[in-house]
């Protein structure tokens, strides 16, 4: 699963004209050219963010404690210098390069955290942020132990025990690249990472090296959750596999469905079995009656439904719809990341700590941070980039209506933050914020 489908925007422009004359490209190189160097020297000059207080626990409020980065090279830099690239803005101003009738060299700030391509197995910097998150990955597998033999009883230890052994198998990797190709098959354009059921492995992008701990610690805990979510906890991984009926999560599974937690959809058999059968009258209604071979194929797909449905009804791929297996996993790390926050006696580090550990979705998601970044590169290319349209900007705030139908998105991030991630009262507490005593937190 990929990571919080961190980054989800991908920035390929419908082209639409909009400007009314021939543009101007003297001004526009110039602007640009002006525009990237500013971007350049906010990198060499990042400060150091200060963790401003939150009042209230919410995804809003966060993401408006970092808008003032929003236009700079860096969302995010700590004390030890570890850093989140404001990686929407770059994207961006590297984009409109394509107004012009000459080339402009993309923003270079020599950071190899930025281009995976830039990354040798022999950069040392590569060797010891690789080496410090493969740290932070074994403590991200302790706390998960922990955290599951605290929930064992009597009639679940077996389950436990077979989820803790598989937690203990997971290897992470973070691997450099040879070409775009190698890049792209990864899913590594933007930074983020996912697990793999398939060998039991979480493939951690480059890009996410040299951030914050508590940054690594919160992705991490996140993939390391969906080995044992509600559709791989009953697939064979690691020579373990949970029967049905015997999910030791089954009560946070039902729970997560609740509307005063996440509201996490769940399919009944029936849900499915007539989503295809509405499909297949859509057809028939469209394209006339249909043939043997097309009924046969649609009663197919309800046979695979009927077979695989107790196994595979959280699947993202089988119902297709993610909240919950990636809600279950949001809810696993923010208990994970709230056991380790706990152990914390610095309140100024458990604080720091809480806070970096959800930079991945604002960097991704927060919408004051992008509207503010597109007003700045608005206000370079003016009126002389044409394909910098309306229609562009729609779809770059809001690329779900413009999503591949095929594509089973995320739960909003909104979502995520408001009713999982910030919920835990441990995290509040580090945060000095409130949040809402509606929320189940799903014990």
């Amino acid at each position: 699963m990929k990571s919080f489908g961190l980054f989800a925007v991908t920035l390929l422009f419908p082209f639409s004209v909009f400007a009314q004359s021939e543009p101007d490209y003297e001004a526009l190189f110039k602007n640009l050219q002006r525009l990237q160097q500013e971007i350049k020297q906010s990198a060499q000059t990042a400060p150091t963010c200060k963790i401003m207080p939150l009042e209230k626990c919410t995804f809003d409020e966060y993401c408006q404690k970092l808008r003032g980065q929003s236009q700079n090279f860096y969302l995010y830099k700590n004390k030890d210098g570890k850093k989140v690239p404001n990686f929407f803005f770059i994207r961006l101003a590297n984009q409109v390069r394509g107004c012009l009738d000459q080339p402009l060299p993309e923003i270079d700030t020599q950071d190899p955290f930025v281009n995976p391509l830039k990354l040798t197995k022999a950069n040392p910097s590569y060797q010891a942020e690789l080496a410090r998150t493969q740290k932070i990955f074994a403590d991200v597998q302790a706390h998960a132990v922990a955290m599951l033999e605290s929930r064992k009883t009597a009639d679940n230890a077996k389950e436990i025990d077979q989820e803790i052994k598989r937690i203990k198998a997971i290897k992470m990797t973070s691997p450099v690249f040879k070409d775009q190709f190698a890049v792209e098959k990864a899913n590594c354009v933007l930074p983020g990472a996912s697990y793999q059921s398939s060998d039991n492995s979480i493939l951690l992008c480059p890009q996410m090296l040299n951030m914050p701990d508590a940054t690594l610690f919160s992705t991490l805990a996140h993939e390391l959750s969906h080995s044992i979510d509600p559709c791989n906890a009953y697939q064979e991984i690691a020579d373990t596999k949970i029967s049905v009926g015997k999910n030791p999560m089954q009560g946070v599974i039902a729970c997560l469905q609740k509307p005063s937690s996440l509201e996490a959809v769940a399919f009944s058999e029936k849900n499915l079995l007539d989503a295809i059968t509405k499909e297949q009258d859509q057809l028939a209604k469209d394209l006339g009656p249909l043939s043997a071979e097309v009924k046969a194929a649609f009663q197919k797909k309800k046979q695979a439904i009927a077979a695989g449905f107790k196994t595979n009804q959280y699947c993202r791929n089988f119902s297709k719809n993610s909240d919950m297996q990636e809600g279950f996993a949001d809810w696993m790390s923010s208990k994970i990341l709230a056991r380790k926050i706990s152990e914390m006696k610095d309140g100024e580090k458990a604080k720091a700590y809480a806070f970096e550990s959800q930079l991945m979705i604002a960097s991704a998601d927060c919408k004051n941070i992008q509207i503010a970044a597109i007003g700045r590169i608005a206000e370079a290319v003016k009126q002389d980039c044409p394909v910098f349209g309306q229609s562009s900007l729609d779809f770059m705030l809001n690329p779900e209506a413009y999503a591949d139908p095929e594509e089973v998105p995320h739960p909003k991030s909104s979502r995520r933050i408001n009713k999982i991630l910030f919920a835990p009262s441990e995290i509040q507490k580090a945060l000095a914020c409130s949040g809402s005593n509606k929320i189940n937190t799903c014990e």
